[in-house]
């Protein structure tokens, strides 16, 4: 306890007032800093919390009240300080005694020397305290708003911006649907109109034939429409879906922005009390400092001066900190992509049991490829029976054979791949080095030699698989022992050449899904999702793998729900397992061992749905599937 210069009292002293040059308790400290007729007092008074943290103790500031006395003659006041003595206070008798020849200097001169020093370290001191440490948290608030009302206009927009587009569609759609149905009422009304004339122009005796000609071609078309006429009601409810989607992802995406920004000002907060501790050693040094630089006695401006500037040096230290977390939490991130992605909560499930299996071995002697025709029908390619010859088959669901086309080839290959290209028609390969377009409908085949545009093309070459883009009407070709892909328009015009990454052998089967390239590297024993909006591809994601030794990819192929399936084998003939991914094939959902050797999967949409299709090589058989779609 000491004695409180306001009161006299023995309390516990709070300050220091460098005006009167003595202690106050808490309650004359509050007079002192309240008292208009004590103004000039107030920036001469120092509260003593954690004063002696800063190495400035209360001992040493009760004995600057009076001046120093001095060591050998303690009767005398001290009137000099000598620097040889580390700043000892001696008296004039001892510049002639004990201190002769000693570096002496007037306490004056020291204390102006001090003051100064200490005046340009205080300027250092407001400098950082006003540009960091009233400045950066503030900052770091007002980008993080910032940033979070942008993202939010932002979401917003592209939310609005995709509903539209949707909304959009939908309409589109029904108006599709809605000519549909009229083209089918125009179409039946032409031919019944049609078929009457020409029953008109008959004798009596022929009326059964055209009658019956008048049912076939009505049963011929109303398939056709009522397939087209399914086909937009499926694509209208997964429109619809997908409205719904957009809504939920959006107030999800709404709702993880609140979180974030609730965590972000909750650490921001955190880190406050750092920058109010250091706004609270600032205000306390800086009134310090102050009171000692206008302080008349220089015996206290001697000898705290040095105290005070090594408590400065640590408080300039703790300023000039640097926070990196705060420029991280001023930001919130937003996954855009979950706006865009509606293909987790919807799954197509491969039914159990096999719904039929189709036998084609009275036509065909291998069979390469399978796709769809468009329309709801099944196409098959591959080796026809006893002839050096390629074959392209249109067949039902019911295996019946609708059309189909030999092609002759100059040199025979083993393999004859195909894939959806349009409507009714398709990209094949019946020759080593030549990509081709069936057109089931004019029963025309139109071919290209790939040597004749690709100057880098080795004569010894095999083109090994064929794909589409059937958005842009693209066809696209890769060689055995190559990494370039070779793309071509539908006419078969040379478009460019897409190069996969180096991790990539050779394409064994390769299909275009949202636009990325499914590719299955056979001799690398591994399937990735890369790039190709870009002549370098780049890898994206890679196909998690059966967990079963030996395994290599063999064909891939994707439903409408974005959905991938793909075909795992044991070297050439070995076991087969048929796996099911998420879009991106970093899911693995479903594995299913065959009991037959699958040779190439595919998805065909029918009238009656989606179904799964895995063909065999050698048995010439096609397994059909259900496709049970699941939300």
């Amino acid at each position: 306890m000491r004695e409180c210069y306001g009161c006299s009292k023995q309390l516990r002293v709070t300050a220091y007032c460098f005006k009167c040059n003595d202690f106050l308790c808490q309650d004359c400290h509050n007079f002192h800093v309240k008292n208009k007729f004590l103004k000039d007092h107030q920036k001469h008074t120092l509260s003593l919390v954690d004063i002696e943290s800063k190495s400035i103790t209360i001992e040493k500031l009760a004995s600057m009240r009076d001046a120093p006395r001095c060591v050998t003659h303690p009767e005398k006041i001290s009137e000099l300080y000598c620097k040889t003595c580390d700043d000892l206070p001696v008296c004039m008798a001892c510049m002639l005694g004990v201190h002769k020849g000693h570096d002496l200097h007037e306490v004056r001169a020291l204390a102006k020397a001090k003051r100064e020093m200490l005046a340009q370290q205080l300027e250092t001191l407001e400098k950082l305290h006003k540009e960091r440490n009233l400045t950066i948290p503030g900052q770091a608030k007002e980008k993080l708003f910032s940033n979070v009302k942008r993202e939010k206009e932002s979401l917003l927009k592209t939310y609005e911006s995709k509903v539209k587009k949707t909304k959009t569609k939908i309409d589109d759609v029904e108006k599709s649907g809605q000519q549909i149905k009229l083209e089918k009422q125009n179409t039946e009304k032409q031919i019944f109109d049609l078929l009457q004339r020409e029953k008109e122009k008959e004798i009596r005796m022929v009326n059964k034939k055209y009658e019956e000609l008048f049912k076939l071609k009505k049963t011929e078309s109303s398939n056709l429409l009522k397939y087209r006429e399914s086909s937009v009601e499926r694509e209208l409810a997964q429109l619809i879906k997908k409205l719904y989607h957009f809504d939920r992802d959006k107030e999800e995406l709404l709702d993880s922005i609140k979180i974030e920004l609730n965590k972000n000002l909750k650490d921001i907060e955190a880190m406050l009390e750092y920058f109010e501790k250091t706004n609270k050693q600032f205000k306390n040094l800086h009134a310090l400092a102050s009171s000692v630089i206008a302080s008349e006695n220089d015996w206290t401006a001697a000898l705290c001066i040095p105290d005070i500037q090594a408590a400065a040096e640590n408080l300039i230290k703790d300023l000039r900190k640097d926070f990196p977390e705060l420029q991280t939490l001023s930001n919130v991130q937003i996954n855009y992509k979950k706006l865009c992605s509606f293909r987790k909560p919807d799954m197509s499930k491969i039914s159990e049991q096999m719904e039929k299996k189709i036998t084609l071995s009275n036509t065909f002697h291998y069979v390469n490829g399978v796709t769809s025709s468009g329309e709801g029908n099944i196409v098959i390619s591959g080796c026809p029976l006893a002839e050096n010859k390629a074959l392209i088959a249109v067949i039902d669901l019911d295996g019946k054979i609708l059309r189909q086309k030999k092609i002759t080839a100059e040199t025979s290959i083993p393999w004859h791949p195909c894939d959806f290209l349009s409507q009714n028609k398709m990209a094949t390969i019946c020759q080593p080095n030549t990509v081709g377009v069936y057109d089931i409908l004019g029963d025309s085949y139109i071919t290209k030699n790939i040597s004749d545009v690709i100057s880098s093309w080795p004569r010894d070459r095999c083109v090994r698989c064929v794909g589409t883009d059937p958005i842009n009407n693209h066809i696209l070709v890769g060689g055995e022992d190559s990494r370039d892909v070779y793309v071509f328009d539908d006419q078969l015009n040379y478009l460019h050449t897409l190069t996969l990454p180096e991790i990539i052998k050779w394409p064994r089967d390769i299909t275009v899904s949202d636009g990325h390239l499914l590719v299955c590297d056979f001799k690398g024993g591994k399937a990735y999702v890369t790039t190709m909006n870009e002549d370098v591809c780049r890898v994206v994601g890679e196909f998690k793998k059966p967990d079963m030794d030996d395994l290599t990819p063999w064909s891939v192929c994707t439903d409408k729900l974005g959905l991938v399936y793909m075909l795992w084998r044991y070297g050439i003939w070995g076991q087969c397992y048929l796996v099911q991914y998420n879009f991106d094939g970093s899911q693995l959902i479903t594995t299913r061992e065959m009991d037959d050797r699958g040779y190439v999967v595919a998805v065909v949409d029918t009238i009656q749905g989606e179904k799964l299709l895995l063909a065999t090589h050698d048995t010439q058989t096609v397994y059909v599937y259900d496709l049970i779609e699941e939300d």
